[in-house]
């Protein structure tokens, strides 16, 4: 009996340390999954299958270099950046300011659309829906805190997964739509196929800025749990969360391939016909008792990741400016106040900042929504060197740096984004 205790308190101390990973996940499941992985299945068929699968593999290196560093250092990749010179924290902190309203809005725009098409509020404009869901959620992380954000994450996380299963269970047991007569696959390398492609690989899993994000929460849960995980643990909750990004990007693309993909359906438009059109193809295809079960799955998914991204972009900016503000170590309680006082700040802001966008450019959501992923993958790159400098700098020691074959697909992952970067860029210029 004896010998089931280290086992045991194994199993505890990973439980005990799941959080950040699934905040991870959460952000990369609304935009990338839902929406971009849903439009392309549907646009595109199965073909994006290989597509998301080693866009996942070559990139998660560049992800997972935020938990490693902030496990063996107690600092947040923020720190690395300002080591490697201010130019750095310069360049993060601008990518992090363009991106904090503009990934706010196009969130905020789904979450209303979702709601106004569940519950028949289509007299009220969806700008103001947004505005009062961005309101109820800056209002909550106020009140709970990390704390409260953990918790919340995890019952999103839990009733998503079950959502999203049963409609992928009904999608495969009906199995794929009939192809119109004169349907005509839409070409992927060219116009809209193009930018959708830039969009997804920008977002998928999520923006590269989420890995100094993950790394924050992995001491904000080190510090609300007042526990010290090991390098194991640590990884075990990230790798559970980018499996629970994967699982779902599939679970979407395959929904959206069955369901749509052949019929001359298009899934765009602004946020209240992009959310219609979900819902009302996928109740067609599946029938009335379906309605729920993807209405709360397609709004858990959207709404977790404006919970997420709307704690994350606040936290990521209040570290980054106390590095030009308190540029030489200080008291850990000063440092405290300054994070606490301007991350709350910082979150009314962009709730603020992501509403007045939206309501300027509410008739294009899905426009919005591409400008955003593509600033992201334009911008990946420059993140993704910064991670891998981080972590074979002198800061890491050997035994948390990752294995060589990590940091060979790490390369390849950076050799990748620059490579389709330039693609797009030449094919808009010329």
């Amino acid at each position: 009996m004896n010998s089931d205790l280290p086992h045991k308190n194994k199993l505890r101390h990973r439980l005990r340390s799941l959080g950040p990973g699934l905040l991870f996940a959460s952000t990369a499941i609304g935009t990338s999954h839902l929406v971009l992985s849903t439009r392309a299945g549907a646009h595109h068929g199965m073909i994006y299958l290989l597509i998301i699968l080693v866009t996942l593999g070559v990139k998660y290196p560049l992800y997972e270099f935020g938990t490693r560093y902030a496990n063996a250092t107690g600092y947040s990749l923020i720190k690395a950046y300002k080591d490697q010179g201010n130019w750095a924290i310069g360049i993060f902190l601008c990518i992090i300011f363009i991106n904090m309203f503009a990934v706010t809005a196009a969130i905020a725009a789904v979450s209303a659309g979702l709601l106004s098409s569940m519950f028949g509020l289509s007299h009220i404009p969806v700008p103001i829906l947004a505005g009062i869901i961005l309101f109820v959620t800056v209002l909550l992380l106020l009140i709970g805190g990390y704390a409260g954000l953990d918790k919340f994450i995890k019952l999103i996380s839990a009733v998503l997964l079950i959502t999203v299963i049963i409609a992928f269970v009904a999608v495969i047991i009906k199995g794929p739509v009939m192809p119109a007569a004169d349907f005509q696959p839409s070409p992927l390398l060219k116009g809209a196929g193009l930018t959708l492609l830039i969009s997804l690989l920008g977002w998928m899993p999520s923006g590269m800025e989420a890995s100094t994000m993950n790394s924050i929460w992995v001491l904000e849960k080190m510090q609300t749990e007042k526990y010290q995980p090991t390098l194991k643990e640590s990884l075990f909750d990230f790798n559970l969360g980018y499996a629970f990004t994967t699982i779902l990007a599939v679970l979407f693309l395959t929904i959206g391939a069955f369901t749509v993909y052949g019929s001359g359906h298009l899934l765009d438009g602004n946020a209240n016909q992009f959310s219609n059109k979900l819902l009302q193809i996928f109740t067609a295809n599946l029938g009335q008792w379906s309605y729920p079960v993807i209405a709360i799955a397609a709004f858990g998914t959207i709404y977790g990741t404006l919970v997420a991204v709307l704690d994350a972009f606040p936290r990521s900016f209040s570290r980054t400016l106390r590095i030009f503000v308190y540029p030489d170590v200080i008291q850990e309680d000063i440092q405290m106040q300054f994070l606490n006082r301007y991350y709350k700040i910082f979150l009314i802001i962009t709730g603020t900042g992501g509403f007045l966008l939206f309501y300027g450019s509410a008739s294009s959501m899905i426009q919005l929504l591409e400008l955003a992923t593509i600033i992201s993958f334009l911008v990946a790159p420059i993140i993704g060197y910064l991670n891998l400098k981080a972590i074979t700098s002198e800061a890491v020691p050997h035994s948390h740096r990752p294995p060589s074959w990590m940091i060979s697909v790490a390369y390849l992952g950076l050799v990748t984004m620059i490579g389709f970067a330039l693609y797009y860029l030449q094919s808009i210029l010329f």
